[in-house]
């Protein structure tokens, strides 16, 4: 089975559209709508994952995370960064703006406090380059598995 992962923010994106586009919770389901035993809707399974990966389980906290759980720090474009943490924990940490080279090149951290945290501490590429970023978010990533398709039986 193959896992995907997604930050949770763009979990409770798509679960609000699909709020939106199925009705509120409060209509009356039809004998035809009930879901199928043994199997969760949508909008269940999405609450569930909200109830059990909130920011507490990650340890972030304003915004911060302690900076020795940090495992590593690996970008996987200019301005987004995934956060491995002790514990399998993952983050997902954006900057500000595009900070060009840091990616390729690498990076040096500013930090003020013994935690990493948006909107106060910045990130530099190294090498000269002289770019330093802000980080404007570290949020829980999840990780969703995506769903086997059933075979057709018709």
């Amino acid at each position: 089975m193959k896992t995907v992962k997604y930050p949770l923010s763009l979990v409770f994106l798509l679960s609000s559209s699909a709020l939106l586009s199925t009705g509120s919770f409060s209509e009356q389901l039809t004998d035809a709508q009930v879901p199928v035993a043994g199997k969760e809707s949508l909008a269940n399974q999405l609450a569930a994952i909200d109830e059990n990966n909130h920011s507490a389980g990650w340890k972030i906290r304003g915004g911060c995370l302690s900076a020795n759980r940090i495992k590593r720090i690996k970008f996987i474009d200019d301005q987004t960064a995934l956060v491995t943490m002790f514990g399998k924990k993952t983050a997902i940490l954006r900057l500000q703006k595009e900070c060009p080279g840091i990616k390729r090149s690498g990076y040096v951290t500013y930090r003020n406090s013994s935690k990493l945290c948006a909107r106060f501490d910045r990130l530099s590429v190294m090498g000269g380059s002289g770019y330093s970023c802000r980080i404007a978010s570290i949020e829980p990533f999840v990780e969703l598995e995506e769903p086997v398709p059933e075979k057709n039986i018709d």
